[in-house]
């Protein structure tokens, strides 16, 4: 069976090559090209899977079908629990997105002082 693989070169550039496996052993079917970003890559890869797609190879039709993207909201109860009438929909409260404000190393610092402390470095004699 063979599969692409893509590999780092010297360069920096990606190998894009068709591989397969013989007696246990990867050996290189074929090298498709080298990319040196991300829209060579696409058209590559684009490429060494046409050259994988076998026109005689028909598909099994297993009768799956792709997963829907996006699901139907849950409508919301009409009672609540303890069987109170909800009135509309719930709003959801607008937040911002999230920020670094700072970091700290307080707590990494006060957990190594503490074990400094349990093993009884803190009473050694600094001569």
């Amino acid at each position: 069976m063979a599969w692409i693989r893509r590999v780092r070169t010297a360069s920096g550039a990606t190998a894009v090559q068709i591989a397969e496996s013989v007696g246990g052993r990867r050996r290189i079917v074929r090298h498709v090209g080298s990319a040196h970003d991300e829209a060579e890559l696409g058209l590559l890869m684009a490429q060494a899977s046409k050259l994988l797609q076998d026109d005689a190879q028909g598909q099994l039709d297993l009768g799956l079908s792709l997963p829907v993207p996006w699901a139907a909201m849950v409508p919301a109860p009409a009672e609540t629990l303890f069987g109170e009438q909800v009135k509309g929909p719930a709003r959801r409260p607008v937040v911002a997105a999230p920020r670094v404000l700072r970091t700290s190393s307080a707590l990494l610092y006060e957990a190594l002082a503490g074990v400094y402390t349990d093993l009884g470095f803190d009473i050694l004699d600094g001569r």
